[in-house]
């Protein structure tokens, strides 16, 4: 790997190095030693979930005002890379608590980033990314999950697949067609938590 200094040369900049370094320390000391454990038993971690939240790695792509450590998309990308090191699927459970989360940083109300950014920032909540479906894998444009404006809240109908912590989130950004009409602004992300009616 890059030694600091050639890092600092190529722009990065102290903080994303203090967050990688933590990364990998997590990795060394807690991921790779329970990576296989995990693979064999197929559970969800839950305590390496724990030592990324007591980390504060969950925080650093999210803005101060919102709990976060204010990095950006390079911090998020070193601290994947660290995670994936030492295991795959743990760099895909870290990364996809920025991918639902990234709705809301772009797209969400001030009070929808209040509300979900700084449980998401502590690891308190975990956020999963439902976009893909049985027959909408890869192919966003052709989803059939149906979100019905009623009053000041959607009714949602249909069902995802390939949810990545689906089982283990608290909160879900959810890709439904709110406009068949419309070409441009056909979808929408729409804010489902765990035990909501229907759900």
């Amino acid at each position: 790997g890059y030694r600091n200094g050639s890092l600092a040369r190529l722009g990065f900049s102290p903080e994303s190095l203090v967050w990688r370094d933590k990364a990998r320390e997590v990795a060394q000391k807690v991921v790779r030693p329970k990576a296989a454990h995990y693979d064999r038993i197929q559970e969800y971690p839950w305590e390496i979930r724990d030592a990324l939240a007591e980390a504060g790695l969950f925080g650093v792509w999210i803005p101060k005002e919102f709990g976060g450590h204010g990095g950006g998309v390079l911090e998020l990308c070193l601290v994947v890379e660290e995670l994936s090191r030492a295991c795959g699927g743990i760099g895909v459970l870290f990364a996809v608590n920025a991918l639902g989360s990234f709705p809301i940083l772009l797209a969400g109300t001030e009070e929808q980033k209040k509300r979900y950014l700084p449980d998401i920032a502590s690891g308190k909540r975990l956020i999963a990314f439902g976009l893909s479906e049985r027959g909408a894998g890869s192919d966003a444009s052709g989803l059939a999950t149906r979100a019905v404006e009623d009053g000041d809240e959607y009714v949602l109908d249909g069902s995802k697949k390939w949810t990545t912590n689906g089982g283990a989130a608290d909160i879900y950004s959810i890709f439904a067609v709110t406009d068949p009409t419309s070409a441009s602004r056909r979808i929408s992300a729409i804010i489902v938590e765990k035990g909501d009616p229907g759900f």
